[in-house]
């Protein structure tokens, strides 16, 4: 049983505890605002991967595909259809015990149960007891061992003293007279949980399922490949899918996800069988488009097209990588053409933007000195495709390139030679649309079998051709997946560009072949350097390597059966074309096995020729020969549905993830005063079907991540210059403001100057009248004080004359 892992805070995923491991910096912790700088360097277009045609006739749009990792979100789908949700976290509950003491006594000997009984009694001097197994049926031995475990603090053991076996019962933290060690008993009964597999549900943010799952071992303290799961899924999205463990209990695997940022475990079952690759009907997808230009007629017309008329099918540029210099097509172009040494150069060529430095340095080390050695000392991880070419360079030298690629992982390998395959086949999709129209035609191919499904499209990656098949995971029977093989920088860059899964890359991805060295390296040691001493050990690994590649078709040999029959494909004449329409059309991916359509077979002659080779794709190296498969030329998506929001923020959440809806979060609402709009379409696909091939027919323009990346930074720097513009005008109107009020504080300046200049004249003027009144007044009241003493003179005078003239009439009369 796995330890638990330990010093977790209860967290129940994405945790930022305390842990015991130092955990790798995970793609989750960087911000969305980095794709800008990651983008950065000429990547691949999909121009460049032979993507050039669209069926419909609508106005196509501009808006930007996956600025936030949180705008694309992929649910797995069922073979029944269930489509994979996230919903809790709860601990499944023990299955209910239905064997009682009754039942269970019918089920041992009557001797037996008198000595287990003695053990039941508390007040029992009986300490321990010892039951002669020997010739006991299953049933009874493990009635016995139930019994024992319903017995408080009671354990049971079973061991061997010569040539019979006893089942040893004893009080727990006693002495007993046997002398026994006991173990904690930590057997589950897994056939009554309902199988020996737990399954449970994966919703991963901003990482690889293997980045998730690598971690997870880690802190399960087991090897990666443990894990099954059905399909990989998109690193730059939010995904939820399934996954099963063998006899892991969901407590540990929750504690697991727990440790891991970025990842949440839950919806825990038990079952019979594991999960296996393939194992899905399709994915379904929740995407935001932000930044939407066109009108809502334009969006409902791009939708009702894509609902009505489909897409076509091509194969995604993840499948090429990202770096244009040296898309994997070219690789594979290169092993196809037995240009060893070349094909060796292209991967271990120095890129312009690498974005791990040990990797950069060992490149660069690798051109300068053709020093494989010293190469790889600067590489931290042997797991990488680099690494493995590196210490297959220093082990089979210069004189054995074939050898050396031996090295790499066998799928790996394949993927190479896949992806030149899919380069051809997009290149002739394109031409038979643009020279051909969107119509059946007479010489198409469609299956005989109109039920045919493709869910297996594409499985050539295991075809038979490849003699030197090492898959020797049929022979370990319970192990079924092979933890990834990480490609280095132009594989691990493609994951930007998201996808529906494929079975086909799948196969590629979880490698079921058994390396020389893969299955003994535990995750702890990936994450070690190797030193010289690793190289001391080659002539051991120098055997094996020609043991693997001297290996032919002895194994797995009905898988290989199942893959050799290839669906049967009819012609279609002029009597057929009313039957049919382009979705039910296929065309061919080169190789000696298929049918190639009449009209279409001189476009492959030429396509190929150009490179040096021919349609039948047979090698002398048989590892490299293809014998080809059929795909559908277009697709129409399931479940369509699509609405318009607008939004305040930049980078405003506009789906809600499981874990939000989980914990009870509202969903984003559309705000119709908002300054951004929105497409949001959900959709279901098929597995071989890549999503971004939808959006590209929905906006009719280049999806690709240096096109997307460009269109958020123009997005973002016409922002910035609108920002820019309005703060200016804002600058300008907020000085024109300043100068208005300094010209009016100017202005009231001079009007108080003036007006204090007037207070002071009025103020002036009153004083100066003031004093002229008091002028005035005083010389009027000089007046009138000479006016009063001349009247009082001039009374006093008249007085004093009528006194005289009173005096002398009185003179006069008197006699």
């Amino acid at each position: 049983m796995p330890r638990r892992a330990v010093n977790r805070r209860g967290l129940r995923g994405g945790g930022h505890g305390k842990r015991n491991f130092k955990r790798p910096r995970s793609n989750h912790e960087d911000s969305d605002n980095k794709r800008l700088k990651l983008e950065v360097g000429k990547r691949l277009k999909e121009v460049d991967i032979g993507v050039t045609e669209y069926l419909g006739s609508h106005k196509g749009f501009s808006g930007v595909v996956k600025e936030r990792y949180a705008d694309f979100h992929v649910h797995e789908i069922t073979l029944n259809g269930e489509v994979a949700k996230l919903t809790n976290q709860d601990i499944p509950p023990e299955p209910e015990d239905l064997e009682n003491m009754e039942e269970l006594k019918k089920t041992v000997s009557q001797d037996v149960w008198d000595q287990l009984e003695m053990l039941m009694e508390a007040d029992s001097l009986v300490s321990s007891i010892e039951i002669n197994v020997t010739n006991m049926d299953k049933a009874e031995r493990r009635a016995i061992h139930i019994i024992a475990k319903k017995i408080p603090n009671v354990n049971s053991q079973t061991v061997e003293q010569g040539k019979e076996k006893l089942i040893v019962v004893a009080r727990a933290n006693k002495q007993n007279l046997t002398g026994h060690k006991f173990r904690r008993d930590q057997r589950v009964d897994w056939a009554r949980r309902g199988g020996n597999y737990c399954h449970f549900l994966l919703h991963k943010v901003n990482m690889d399922t293997m980045d998730a799952l690598n971690q997870m071992a880690l802190c399960l303290r087991m090897k990666s490949n443990m894990f099954n799961y059905a399909g990989t899924k998109d690193r730059r999205a939010r995904t939820t899918q399934w996954v099963s463990l063998k006899r892991v209990s969901p407590s540990h695997i929750l504690d697991a996800g727990k440790a891991v940022r970025g990842a949440y475990v839950g919806n825990f079952k038990f079952g019979e069988e594991p999960l296996r690759l393939g194992m899905l009907s399709g994915n379904r997808f929740r995407i935001a488009l932000r930044n939407v230009t066109g009108t809502d007629e334009d969006i409902e017309k791009a939708m009702t097209s894509l609902r009505d008329r489909g897409f076509i099918n091509y194969y995604g540029l993840q499948r090429f990588g990202t770096v244009a210099a040296i898309p994997t097509h070219e690789i594979g172009k290169a092993l196809l053409q037995s240009k060893w040494h070349e094909a060796i150069e292209l991967i271990l060529k120095p890129r312009a933007g690498e974005q791990h430095r040990d990797l950069a340095k060992a490149r660069e080390i690798y051109q300068k000195t053709k020093d494989p050695l010293a190469a790889y000392q600067h590489i931290g991880r042997p797991d990488k495709i680099e690494a493995k070419l590196l210490r297959g360079l220093h082990l089979c030298g210069d004189r054995n390139p074939q050898g050396a690629l031996d090295w790499i992982p066998r799928n790996t390998r394949l993927m190479y030679i896949h992806a030149y395959q899919s380069f051809v086949w997009n290149n002739m999709v394109s031409k038979r649309i643009k020279d051909l129209g969107s119509k059946p035609i007479v010489g198409d191919l469609v299956y005989e079998n109109p039920n045919f499904k493709e869910e297996m499209e594409g499985l050539d990656y295991l075809q038979q051709d490849n003699e030197d098949d090492d898959d020797q995971s049929k022979n370990k029977g319970k192990e079924q997946q092979e933890s990834s093989a990480k490609i280095g920088d132009e594989q691990k860059e493609q994951n930007n560009t998201t996808e529906n899964d494929s079975a086909l890359d799948d196969k590629m991805v979880q490698d079921k072949n058994k390396q020389s060295e893969d299955n003994e390296e535990t995750a702890e040691a990936n994450a070690e350097n190797i030193n010289k001493e690793d190289f001391k050990k080659s002539k051991e690994n120098s055997e094996k390597v020609k043991e693997d590649t001297e290996k032919d078709t002895n194994t797995v040999k009905a898988e290989k059966e199942e893959l050799r029959n290839l669906p049967a494909v009819k012609i279609l004449t002029e009597e057929d074309l009313p039957n049919y329409t382009l979705a039910d059309v296929v065309m061919p991916q080169p190789g000696w096995r298929v049918t190639y359509p009449p009209y279409a077979k001189s476009w492959f002659d030429e396509i190929l020729a150009k490179d040096g080779l021919t349609t039948d794709l047979r090698q002398k190296n048989k590892k490299y020969t293809l014998g080809g498969t059929y795909r559908k030329m277009m697709e129409i998506p399931s479940d369509l549905s699509w609405r318009i929001m607008r939004y305040k923020e930049r980078y405003d959440d506009l789906i809600l993830c499981d874990v939000d809806e989980m914990r009870g979060n509202v969903p984003p609402k559309d705000e119709p005063d908002g300054k951004y709009k929105a497409l949001v379409v959900e959709m279901s696909l098929r597995p071989c079907t890549y999503a971004t091939m939808a959006l590209r027919e929905i906006l009719k323009c280049d999806t690709s991540p240096q096109t997307q990346a460009a269109q958020s930074a123009a997005n973002r720097a016409q922002e910035d210059e609108d920002a820019e513009k309005k703060r200016s005008e804002g600058e300008k109107e907020l000085e024109e403001t300043k100068s208005r009020d300094t010209e009016n504080e100017k202005v009231s300046e001079e009007t108080k100057s003036e007006e204090t200049e007037r207070n002071i004249k009025v103020e002036k003027i009153k004083v100066e009248q003031d004093d002229l009144s008091d002028e005035l007044q005083e010389e009027e009241m000089e007046i009138t004080k000479d006016e009063d003493t001349q009247i009082k003179e001039e009374k006093e005078k008249v007085d004093a004359e009528s006194s005289i003239n009173g005096e002398i009439m009185d003179s006069l009369v008197k006699p």
